[in-house]
This record gives structure tokens, sequence and C-alpha cells, in this order.
């Protein structure tokens, strides 16, 4: 895959279907096991749904930027504003397209995006504990490990283990 090709733009509410399909099957079910973000074999069920996405969507402190390679939707990740920081989450590329290089083009378009609409100079994000590959990827970007917080077993009903919570991750955006 050439990352030439790659470009990116802001999510629309017209996309919502295709944000929830992209970030369910880097997540959860058959497909995401041929990528290495998969949580399928910790938690069941539904990763997200129409109606969080549209929220998020039409939040003004809100926003999914979205990949392309080749006018091909290719990943998504969800940046807000929280209060003057930046908070990235829902990181998503299609999991045959996994480990080419496209997550950490996106990874930098979100960084910019928190920069240059709110003015952040701190990008946050939470990891589930148990996936230190996934934890030493955003490490190897820049991000470092700065505490914890109790993962919401009470709102994830199809988690299948108890033995996580959440790593919080930070970096300074130059």
């Amino acid at each position: 895959m050439s990352l030439t090709a790659l470009s990116f733009r802001v999510a629309t509410a017209a996309d919502t279907s295709a944000v929830v399909e992209l970030i369910e099957s880097a997540y959860r079910g058959e497909e995401s096991l041929k990528g290495w973000t998969s949580e399928a074999g910790f938690i069941d069920g539904q990763r997200t749904n129409p109606k969080e996405i549209a929220a998020l969507i039409g939040n003004p402190d809100a926003r999914f930027v979205l990949a392309f390679d080749a006018g091909t939707h290719v990943g998504c990740a969800l940046v807000k504003n929280e209060h003057g920081q930046g908070y990235f989450g829902m990181f998503s590329v299609r999991p045959a397209r996994q480990g080419a290089g496209l997550g950490k083009s996106l990874l930098a378009e979100a960084e910019k995006t928190a920069r240059s609409l709110w003015g952040c100079s701190i990008m946050k994000m939470t990891v589930i504990s148990i996936r230190e590959e996934l934890i030493a990827f955003y490490e190897r970007r820049g991000y470092r490990r700065i505490g914890t917080e109790p993962f919401p077993f009470d709102k994830e009903p199809g988690v299948r283990r108890k033995d996580f919570h959440f790593v919080v991750l930070t970096k300074a955006l130059d």
C-alpha cells in the first residue's frame, strides 16, 4: 500500500453508518481478528452504535477524522476537545490494512486536528491495560503513561474478564 494516496476529512452525518461499521470491524467480531486491535477476545457485543456516533458527529467539541486510501475509507479516529485538552479515541483501521503505517498517519492527522481546531497543546487517551502492544505503539509515538482509570464494567455487559483497567496516556502537541 502506498500512503501517498492517503487523504483525510472530517465526518458528516452522512458518514454515520460507515464509521460504525469501521469501528466494529476493528474492535469486535470475526473481521477484527484479522488485525491486532481486536477486543473480541475479552469483550463481546457492539463497540458502538449509530446513535452514539451521530451524537458525536453532531457535537461541536468532537470530530471524527476519516482516512481514505485512493478513495477507499480505511480508518477513523475520534478527536474531542475536553476543556482545552484533546482526547483521542475510537481509533480504527480496517484489520486487513493494519501494520502498513496507515495508523501512524491517521494518529498524526488527529493530533493536527486537535491543535488547529481547538488549540489543544496536549492529547490524552485511555487504553485497556492488557493491550500492552497497543500501549507500546502509542509510546513509540511520544505518548507517556500518566496514571490509570477504572474500566466501566457496569456499562459493558459483554466483558468476559475483569482483570484490567484503563491506562491514561498523554502527549504534548508541538
